[in-house]
């Protein structure tokens, strides 16, 4: 049966089944519903735990064997099971079809994986294990949801926050889920009472947005030219070698440069994403890049990254700032670049 996120523990507690499957990309959200179930199994006297941690050449014969073998102190087992970017291939869904077919009541799976997507969801295996278990999907919160999903985690530790208040501390935390959760556990222990409104967050909350190259490339990649461009400014403010910013970008570019080249021989997408080792969120930031991109365009950032290595050196006299805050504008958007090299 699917779950909500929100009803999964609820649920869990009215029929714990032998399998409970987690899916999701969001690290936070993840920790926190496995954190949650593996409460639960302890209260429901599963005592021991055994963590397998999925990986290159994994032998499955392994959860067989944790799911047949007795414990020396004969307690309740919960198997953690974890996938984590490894995919449900053929010889996981063997291994789980054979677990299923004849469970131990003595042991509980806790199965996690990535975001499962609808073609997965539609075949005859995930409704086996769906229809055995409880499975449970987690989505990112979207920048649109996350005031709304703040606003919830300070009433459950009974704080009334106003609308405004909600959107300055999204604002403030820039879609840093940590960042947002650190902050509501703080305002809990710093605010005076039960509401909250803006002159309170102005005050209490620091500003977490994670400015640093990596969240530059990040942002290039998901296509948001506005937050790039502020986030360039900020590491300027803060001295950051130009030289250093271009040749992060230049590496990021030339790594889209060449799965485009291996989709143009055929590869699906899927496969590239594997083979230039690109795992978890990342995957989908970079799919919407190689989609936006064409080869053409990857080569015409590539040659203006050029110039301003060049304006560096001394052999060309640009405004090097203005042309790096081009370079990321036009790598979050490269539809800027027509007309342009």
């Amino acid at each position: 049966m699917q779950i909500k996120p929100e009803q999964l523990i609820a649920s869990l507690r009215k029929q714990l089944p032998p399998v409970v499957w987690i899916s999701g990309d969001e690290a936070l959200l993840m920790q926190e519903a496995c954190d949650g179930v593996r409460r639960l199994a302890k209260e429901q006297g599963f005592s021991e735990r055994q963590v397998l941690d999925v990986g290159p050449g994994f032998d499955w014969n392994q959860l067989l064997a944790a799911n047949s073998e007795l414990s020396l102190f004969a307690e309740r087992k919960l198997i953690d099971l974890r996938l984590g970017a490894h995919k449900v291939d053929e010889a996981a869904r063997a291994a789980l079809m054979e677990y299923l077919e004849r469970p131990n009541p003595d042991n509980l799976l806790l199965l996690t994986t990535g975001r499962i997507d609808k073609q997965s969801q539609s075949t005859k295996w995930f409704k086996q294990l769906e229809s055995a278990g409880a499975f449970c999907q987690l989505w990112p919160v979207s920048e649109q949801q996350l005031p709304a999903w703040i606003g919830q985690r300070l009433a459950a530790q009974g704080i009334r926050a106003e609308p405004e208040a909600l959107q300055l501390l999204a604002d403030r935390v820039e879609g840093n889920l940590l960042a947002a959760a650190q902050e509501a556990d703080k305002l809990r222990l710093l605010v005076n009472g039960e509401h909250l409104d803006v002159a309170q967050v102005q005050e209490l909350v620091a500003d977490n947005a994670r400015y640093s190259v990596f969240a530059l490339i990040d942002t290039c990649l998901a296509g948001n030219g506005e937050r790039a461009l502020r986030i360039l400014s900020h590491l300027r403010g803060e001295g950051e070698e130009l030289l250093y910013l271009l040749t992060m970008l230049c590496r990021e570019i030339r790594a889209l440069a060449a799965m485009q080249a291996d989709l143009a021989q055929g590869q699906s997408l899927n496969t590239v994403l594997q083979t230039h080792r690109v795992w978890g969120a990342k995957q989908a930031q970079v799919s919407r890049a190689l989609q936006a991109h064409r080869q053409s365009t990857l080569l015409a950032l590539l040659e203006r990254a050029r110039r301003i290595d060049q304006s560096v050196k001394g052999l060309l006299k640009l405004n090097e700032w203005d042309e790096i805050s081009a370079l990321a504008l036009r790598f979050s958007d490269p539809r800027l670049l027509v007309g342009v090299i």
